[in-house]
C-alpha cells in the first residue's frame, strides 16, 4: 500500500493521506486538507476534495466555505459545474426533505455568503444552454433576491415569451413556458415596491396570456385525470392580480381593480355600475376608460360564468349520485297564486315587472339562480354600446372565449326570448351526454311556436335519452301562477325529465284542440287523461274542463283505456258519468266489445257489469309505476300521440 503512494505526485499523495486518514480519524485527516490547501492553493483537485470530504463529513459552514472558494477560482471545471447544478436542482426542491443529499446541499447553500448565492444563481443561469433550465435559474435567483427583480424580471419575461412562441407549444395556452410566467414569474412582478417599467402592449400582452392560461387550466382541472403541469392552487386569486398588476401600471380605477379576500358579485357589479356612470365609455375617444371597463367586467364576468357552470353541476353528498341542472322554458297558470317576488326596491338594474322568473326547486340550489342573472347583467351591458360590444369582440380574438360562452349563451336566447338563436345552438351541440337538455329545450321552443307535431319528436328524443340511473324526484316548481314567462332550472334526473315531458306534451295535445274549430277529438282528450296522471294532482284543474266536455257531447271514445287509465280519482269521474245521476253518458272504452257503445239506457246488462268489472280492474292498477306506464305510452303509442297533435 505504501508503495502505491510513492508513485503519487505531491499533491495527490497528501489527498490519499487525507483520505485515507478520515475513515479512523477525522482530526489527522483535517489536517492533512489544511496541509494540502495551503501547500496547493491553485490545484483544482486538492481544493475539490477538501471541500468533498467536509460535505460526507457532514460540516455545512467548512463545506459551504470552501464550495465559495471553489466557485471563485474553478467555476469552469466540469465536475465542480456539476456540484454547482446538483446545488441549484437542490434548491428549487428545498421542500423535499426526504433527499438527505438534497437536504444537506440547500442547508449548504444558506452558509454561503449572500454574494456568492447571487453569484451562484446569476453564473449559472448564464450558462445554461436549456432555455427552460435557464428561466427556472433566473427565477430562484429573483425568489431568493427580490432586489434583483428589477433587474432580471423584465428579461426574464421576454424570454419566456419568446421561449413560448418559438416552441412546438406555442398554440397551446397551456405548456411549461406560459405556466412559469403566468405562475411564477408575474406574482414576483405584483409587489407594488417594485419600480418596473412595462409598456402598454406588453401589460395587455400578458393579461391576455394569463387569463387564457387560467380559464384553460380551470377547464382541464375538471377532468378525471390531473396533469401537474396545469394543476394551480386559487387560479382566480392569481388572475385578480394580474388585473391588480395591470391596471396599476395603467392607472387605472383603483377600486375597479381590487378583489379583496371578502369581496362579493353584488358589491362589485355597484362598483362596475358606479364606474359606468361616472365615466364615459360610450365612444371610441374614451379608450383608456373602455379598456379598464373591459377588462375588469370581463374578467369579473367569466368569474361569475364559471360559478354559474359549477353550480348547474354541483358536487353530490357521500353516496349520492350528481345531478345537474339546465333552463327550461316552463309554465304558468293564472288560475294559481301569483308567486311573491323581490319587492321593486331590491330587483337589478335592467329587470321590470315583465322579466322572467326564474325557479329551482331546492334553496341550497338558489345560488344557480343568482349567478345566472350577474352573468346576464355582464352580457347586457358588454352589448350596450357599440363601442364595448367591438371592444369585447376585440378581447375575446386574443383569449379565445367562444367555448366557454356557448353553453351560457343558450340559456341567455332563452331568457331573453331569442328563440331562433337558441334553435341555432341547440342545432350545433353533438356530444351525447347534452341530448337531453337539447332535445326537451328544441321541443319546448317548438311548442310555443304552435309546431305542436314537430315537438314530439325531439321530447320523445330525451325520454328515451333519459338518465335512469338517477331517478330524483318530482318537481313541485314547474307550474306557477301569474302571467310573466317562467323559466325553470330542471334536475337532470329520470323523474324531473319525465315530468317536464309529460307537461309539455300535454299542453301540446290541449292547446292543438283548442285552436280547432271543433274541439271535441275523443282521441286528444284520451290521451290527455293519460298524461294527466304522472304528477296528479297538480294538474287536477284541467280534469273539471275534460268532464264537462264529455257530458256536453253525451258519449268518449278511448280504446287505450284498458291499457293506460288506473288514477283513481279519473276513473270515478268516467264511471259517474254513465250512471244516471252523472247523465247516462255512453262509454266505449273496452277494444273488445267493438262499435257497441256502452250506456245505461237500454244497455246490455251483462256488458255493463263487464265495464263495472273493467274499472274495478283499472283502479286494482292504481298503485303501478307511474312512471314506467307513461313512459311506455309515449313511446309505443307514438302514432295515437301523432294524431292526436295534427
Amino acid at each position: 500500500m505504501e508503495a502505491e503512494l510513492l508513485n503519487l505526485s505531491d499533491e495527490e499523495y497528501v489527498v490519499q493521506r487525507a483520505k485515507r486518514a478520515l475513515k479512523i480519524d477525522p482530526v489527522a485527516a483535517k489536517a492533512w486538507m489544511i496541509t494540502a490547501k495551503t501547500l496547493y492553493p491553485n490545484n483544482f483537485a486538492v481544493q475539490f476534495e477538501a471541500y468533498k470530504i467536509e460535505k460526507e463529513a457532514g460540516h455545512l459552514k467548512e463545506a459551504a466555505k470552501y464550495f465559495s472558494d471553489l466557485l471563485g477560482k474553478f467555476q469552469r471545471e466540469p465536475e465542480f459545474w456539476q456540484e454547482i447544478e446538483n446545488v441549484t436542482a437542490a434548491l428549487r426542491y428545498e421542500h423535499d426533505a426526504s433527499d438527505t443529499d438534497k437536504h444537506f446541499l440547500c442547508e449548504m447553500f444558506k452558509h454561503i455568503s449572500f454574494d456568492v448565492q447571487h453569484q451562484l444563481l446569476l453564473f449559472t443561469a448564464e450558462h445554461c444552454e436549456d432555455t427552460m433550465e435557464h428561466c427556472k435559474l433566473l427565477l430562484l435567483l429573483l425568489q431568493r433576491f427580490p432586489n434583483a427583480i428589477s433587474t432580471h424580471g423584465p428579461r426574464l419575461v421576454d424570454t419566456l415569451l419568446s421561449a413560448e412562441k418559438h416552441s412546438h407549444a406555442s398554440n397551446q395556452p397551456v405548456n411549461p413556458y406560459r405556466k412559469l410566467l403566468v405562475c411564477d414569474v408575474l406574482p414576483l412582478l405584483s409587489n407594488e415596491n417594485m419600480k418596473i417599467e412595462f409598456s402598454s402592449k406588453l401589460l395587455f400582452k400578458l393579461l391576455h396570456k394569463s387569463t387564457e392560461f387560467y380559464l384553460c387550466s380551470l377547464e382541464m382541472s375538471k377532468s378525471s385525470v390531473q396533469d401537474p403541469n396545469i394543476s394551480v392552487d386559487d387560479p382566480w386569486k392569481k388572475l385578480f392580480a394580474v388585473i391588480e398588476l395591470t391596471g396599476r401600471h395603467l392607472g387605472w380605477e383603483s377600486y375597479l381593480i381590487t378583489f379583496s379576500p371578502n369581496w362579493s358579485k353584488e358589491s362589485y357589479w355597484q362598483k362596475i355600475l358606479t364606474f359606468c356612470q361616472t365615466h364615459k365609455t360610450s365612444t371610441p375617444e374614451d379608450q383608456m376608460n373602455t379598456k379598464q371597463l373591459i377588462y375588469c367586467l370581463t374578467i369579473f364576468f367569466l368569474n361569475c360564468l364559471y360559478d354559474y357552470n359549477l353550480s348547474l353541476s354541483p358536487e353530490a353528498p357521500p353516496g349520492q349520485v350528481q345531478t345537474s341542472f339546465f333552463l327550461v322554458e316552463a309554465f304558468t297558470d293564472p288560475n294559481l297564486p301569483t308567486p311573491v317576488t323581490e319587492p321593486k326596491s331590491k330587483r337589478r338594474k335592467g329587470e321590470n315587472d315583465s322579466t322572467p322568473l326564474l325557479t329551482v326547486d331546492k334553496s341550497e340550489n338558489r345560488g344557480i339562480i343568482g349567478n345566472f342573472l350577474m352573468a346576464v347583467n355582464c352580457w347586457d351591458l358588454f352589448h350596450s354600446s357599440d363601442n364595448l360590444q367591438r371592444e369585447f369582440s376585440k378581447l375575446n380574438t386574443h383569449i379565445k372565449l367562444d367555448a366557454w360562452l356557448f353553453n351560457f349563451l343558450i340559456d341567455y336566447s332563452i331568457y331573453k326570448g331569442l328563440y331562433d338563436d337558441a334553435l341555432i345552438r341547440l342545432q350545433q351541440i353533438n356530444d351525447s351526454h347534452l341530448s337531453v337538455a337539447k332535445n326537451i329545450r328544441h321541443s319546448s321552443i317548438l311548442y310555443l311556436r304552435k309546431s305542436y307535431t314537430s315537438s314530439f319528436e325531439p321530447l320523445l328524443l330525451a325520454i328515451q335519452a333519459m338518465p335512469l340511473a338517477n331517478r330524483g324526484t318530482l318537481s313541485t316548481q314547474l307550474n306557477t301562477g301569474g302571467t310573466n314567462r317562467h323559466l325553470h332550472f330542471l334536475p337532470l334526473t329520470q323523474m324531473a325529465v319525465l315530468q317536464y315531458c309529460v307537461k309539455l306534451l300535454c299542453r301540446c295535445i290541449k292547446d292543438n284542440l283548442m285552436k280547432q274549430s271543433n274541439s271535441y277529438n275523443e282521441l286528444a282528450i284520451g290521451n290527455i287523461l293519460v298524461l294527466l296522471q304522472f304528477d296528479w294532482p297538480q294538474e287536477e284543474d284541467l280534469l273539471p274542463l275534460i268532464i264537462e266536455q264529455i257530458r256536453q257531447r253525451g258519449s268518449f271514445s278511448y280504446l287505450l283505456f284498458q291499457a293506460y287509465i288506473i288514477n283513481v280519482d279519473i276513473l270515478e269521474e268516467l264511471t259517474y258519468l254513465w250512471t244516471e245521476q252523472g247523465g247516462q253518458i255512453s262509454l266505449d272504452i273496452l277494444p273488445h266489445l267493438g262499435q257497441r257503445r256502452i250506456g245505461t239506457r237500454g244497455a246490455d246488462k251483462g256488458v255493463k257489469e263487464e265495464i263495472k268489472y273493467a274499472i274495478k280492474r283499472q283502479i286494482a292498477r292504481s298503485n303501478e309505476p307511474l312512471d314506467l306506464l307513461i313512459m311506455k305510452f309515449i313511446s309505443q303509442e307514438r302514432g295515437h300521440i301523432l294524431q292526436s297533435l295534427m
